[in-house]
């Protein structure tokens, strides 16, 4: 009995230390499972560790997945990272993009109020846009019977100018409260939250973050574009030393002058120091998209007027009026300016596939008595009438690091242009080249 009885004790050790063997290979197995990683998920919601960097962001309509969705993913990258607790206000001329729709709808869901605008045109019967429509149906759910403190997001049409009488609901900024362990993030630019604007069109975006008195200025004009009605006084302007803010329509008590243009009066080709070109001249680069009107003649004066004294000029476009290209290709002076038609007929049908989308004005020498300036604009502005009428954001970057950045990005695609660029001579005159291209 004694001996059966040993050998059972052992036989019972064997098991429970073979089970104990087992148990500890299982947890070893079963390490990365479903509750651990919504635990880690869970943890880091409670401890953020994302930061917003602040700076240009630029992408390409050719290239690697990388370069087109370079804005695009810090944009999505930027709304996954919001806090529950949080804001995503978002005007955009177009909202079409699956990806996008459903991080928004998400955040939603988890607490975070979220608002979109755009342009009515863009969800209309003649526009199929069920990105949007999804959006709006799937924020609107979040919302619940409404009760007391229940998150209320909801995505809206502006028809013409949010701000203003006529025009369109043309501006693209993000605004994001709560952003990881950032806050106040502005994001402003050329860029539309579309799948367009990452595989046809050459963007940019400027992200401000923890600058407090713009993202201030710029969400009071969100919410005044959310009322959807005509503003007394729809020009306003945020003036900083390194960063200025502009809103258009172009009217009301605070309207003198265009600021892009006016600031165009004040370059002197001669006499940079310590900037402009090695001899010493003023670089002037514009990247307008569209350059046309009254609006677009007025700049393409300036931009002849100052290649004739002397200043470095290159003009990158996608649209151009037939009497603004007349007056640029002039004689007289030192002849035509260098210029760039910036689209591209990927295929070779006629048809302009990826086009230039930015809307920028980069100066790099001397305005008035300064010698050492370095100045961009970017935004959401064309060159051109409708602009002055619609809901439009200029940005003002004042600093050697960012005008460079910019500078160089369109000298980048000036000096190479992508293959194919342009309307090729054997193209069938029937065919629309802008038929896909955002005119104005």
């Amino acid at each position: 009995m004694l001996r059966l009885h040993t050998t059972r004790a052992r036989l019972a050790t064997m098991v429970l230390a073979l089970a104990l063997v087992l148990a500890s290979a299982a947890a070893v197995l079963l390490a990365p499972t479903a509750p651990q990683a919504v635990a880690a998920e869970t943890s880091a919601e409670q401890k953020p560790t994302y930061k917003a960097q602040e700076g240009p962001t630029f992408n390409t309509a050719i290239g690697d997945q990388s370069s087109r969705r370079a804005i695009l993913d810090l944009i999505l990258q930027t709304i996954r990272h919001t806090s529950p607790k949080g804001q995503i206000k978002i005007m955009t001329w177009n909202f079409m993009n699956a990806g996008a729709a459903d991080a928004l709808i998400q955040r939603a869901q988890k607490g975070t109020t979220v608002r979109v605008l755009i342009d009515a045109n863009n969800n209309d019967e003649d526009t199929d846009n069920p990105s949007f429509r999804r959006l709006k149906k799937g924020l609107k759910a979040t919302n619940g019977k409404n009760e007391k403190g229940a998150t209320k997001s909801f995505a809206r049409m502006c028809r013409g100018s949010c701000r203003g009488k006529s025009g369109a609901a043309h501006t693209k900024m993000f605004l994001f409260d709560k952003v990881g362990l950032s806050r106040n993030v502005l994001i402003q630019g050329s860029a539309n939250l579309t799948t367009a604007a990452a595989a046809n069109q050459w963007n940019e975006v400027y992200t401000y973050v923890g600058r407090d008195k713009i993202y201030d200025f710029a969400e009071g004009i969100f919410d005044q574009m959310w009322r959807d009605k005509p503003t007394k006084n729809a020009y306003r302007a945020f003036e900083g030393n390194r960063y200025s803010l502009y809103f258009s329509p172009y009217y009301g008590k605070y309207f003198e002058e265009d600021p892009v243009q006016a600031m165009m009066d004040r370059i002197r080709c001669k006499g940079a120091r310590k900037a402009g070109n090695a001899n010493g001249r003023t670089i002037v680069r514009s990247a307008p998209d569209v350059i046309r009107g009254k609006r677009g003649m007025i700049a393409a004066r300036r931009l002849k007027t100052l290649w004739d004294q002397g200043c470095d000029v290159r003009i990158a476009y996608t649209v151009m009026g037939r009497d603004v290209k007349k007056h640029l290709n002039g004689g007289g002076g030192r002849g035509p300016v260098p210029m760039k038609h910036l689209v591209q007929d990927f295929d070779g049908d006629g048809d302009f596939d990826n086009y230039f989308h930015l809307k920028v004005l980069t100066i790099n020498g001397r305005i008035g008595a300064d010698r050492t300036a370095y100045v961009t604009f970017n935004g959401s502005a064309n060159t051109s009438d409708p602009s002055s009428r619609s809901d439009e954001q200029i940005g003002k970057l004042v600093g050697k690091r960012n005008t460079l950045a910019y500078q160089r990005f369109i000298d980048r695609w000036f000096e190479n242009p992508p293959p194919n660029a342009g309307r090729r001579a054997d193209a069938d005159p029937n065919i629309d080249p802008y038929q896909h291209v955002d005119m104005d």
